[in-house]
């Protein structure tokens, strides 16, 4: 999904401005109307936090919750005390018993981010941010989710509104089959150079309703190899309305060209609605939509028309580690190519299960696994010599490596192997290839 990119992990500490944050947000939740005794308590509980004394503060809290009715102020205000009084795992668990009564979403994740931080777990204190972001209504919480983002070296979800982000990445490689050859022997092999950018800005918003543009380019060049250069330019829309703080609905509009040695080759035209739902700390994602796809005269044969859907979801297995699943279905609707008394098939229906882990070895240090499997079975019998053959079958296997290390803020240094096995009922299309990649990456916003 091109709505969404992958979480960095990155530094560890709480700044003082982040904690600074979280005791002004304390005069953001309302006090409720109570009992005589309580109340007191409550004012002695304040007046001992905003003396520094946050032991005293917290007692005071537990005092008056035990006295009362449990309600969000309550909650709060202790969760607060208990994180400046360093009881960090009692606070987590009063912010998190607090999220199933709260419309203040936002503002508990955001604290359970930094709560995170303190406690060493900087994919769980990613995945608040992230959510904080999303869930904030007013921008306020957002911006300083965006902060702490930005230190953990993190592009937030593409679903947040209020903030422009980019990032921009250089570097080169070595792929051993760009020909996708069957035999090894008389494939091509080169080395690369690349480059890659994305970017997204918020452009109106009104409510629950808002419309962002974005915008991804990447071009690849290969040394001593002719006729294999890539570029490629996507820029699009997204208008998105959040209902609910764990629900959100959209549509994405994008035009896609891609260049082969500096002459267009595909011009691609799509539209998609999507569904993201966020149950408890998980993220789910469903899109759906078709596409126009106009290869020139060229390669007539790969022009037509494409239908796709995509179910993904990723979860926090444990600290520092997060997994992800999906599925796809891509239907591709083609001409095929005639020459002579031959005909190839260019009309696949795809099948797609993808499995990914990413697990934070440090605050700086980070690794990932993919492995993806792609079933490809052609609508059309292929004709060669004029006579009728089977109709393709492929089988695709892509297992794919990494390795990331924040070297200063926002600057990110990747590493990266991949392993790609294509088997067909053609003997002519089977492959095999390698190829290693190493990069920098720099991320902007606000």
């Amino acid at each position: 999904m091109q709505r969404k990119l992958a979480h960095n992990p990155s530094a560890l500490s709480v700044r003082p401005s982040a904690v600074l944050a979280l005791v002004v947000l304390l005069a953001l939740m309302p006090l409720p109307v109570a009992a005589q005794d309580t109340a007191a308590l409550v004012e002695q509980g304040k007046t001992a936090f905003e003396d520094g004394d946050y032991a005293g503060a917290a007692s005071l809290f537990e005092r008056a919750l035990a006295a009362g009715e449990t309600t969000e102020s309550r909650l709060y205000n202790l969760a607060v005390a208990l994180f400046r009084a360093g009881r960090l795992d009692e606070a987590r668990a009063r912010f998190e018993q607090l999220l199933p009564m709260t419309d203040s979403h936002a503002l508990v994740h955001y604290n359970l981010g930094l709560v995170a931080l303190e406690q060493g777990r900087p994919a769980g204190a990613r995945g608040h941010f992230s959510d904080a972001l999303v869930l904030d209504r007013d921008g306020r919480i957002a911006a300083l989710a965006v902060q702490q983002l930005d230190r953990l070296g993190v592009a937030p979800r593409a679903g947040s509104r209020d903030a422009w982000r980019a990032l921009v990445q250089a570097g080169g490689g070595y792929e051993d089959n760009l020909n996708l050859a069957g035999d090894q022997l008389v494939a091509s092999t080169s080395v690369f150079q690349e480059a890659f950018a994305w970017g997204r800005a918020p452009l109106w918003r009104r409510g629950a309703l808002s419309l962002a543009a974005f915008g991804v380019a990447s071009a690849r060049h290969y040394s001593g190899y002719d006729g294999a250069d890539q570029t490629l330019a996507r820029p699009g829309l997204v208008l998105d309305y959040r209902g609910t703080p764990a629900l959100s609905v959209g549509a994405e509009a994008a035009s896609e060209w891609q260049w082969l040695e500096a002459e267009r080759v595909s011009r691609r035209a799509d539209i998609a609605l999507y569904l993201d739902w966020s149950p408890g700390r998980g993220l789910m994602q469903l899109e759906v939509g078709a596409a126009s796809v106009d290869a020139g005269e060229d390669f007539p044969e790969l022009s037509g028309s494409d239908r796709f859907f995509e179910l993904a979801y990723r979860h926090p297995v444990a600290d520092g580690l997060v997994a992800a699943a999906g599925y796809s279905w891509t239907e591709e609707n083609r001409d095929g190519l005639v020459a002579g008394d031959d005909f190839f098939s260019a009309s696949p229906v795809r099948h797609r299960l993808r499995g990914s882990m990413d697990y934070a070895l440090s605050a700086r240090w980070s690794v990932s696994a993919e492995a993806v499997w792609r079933l490809s079975r052609y609508q059309e019998d292929e004709v060669r010599g004029g006579t009728r053959t089977l109709r393709r079958r492929e089988e695709r296997w892509r297992l794919r490596l990494g390795s990331e290390w924040e070297v200063s803020h926002n600057w990110h240094l990747t590493l990266s192997g991949e392993w790609e096995s294509n088997h067909a009922r053609l003997e002519s299309r089977d492959y095999r290839r390698t190829e290693v990649r190493v990069g920098i990456r720099r991320a902007f916003g606000r």
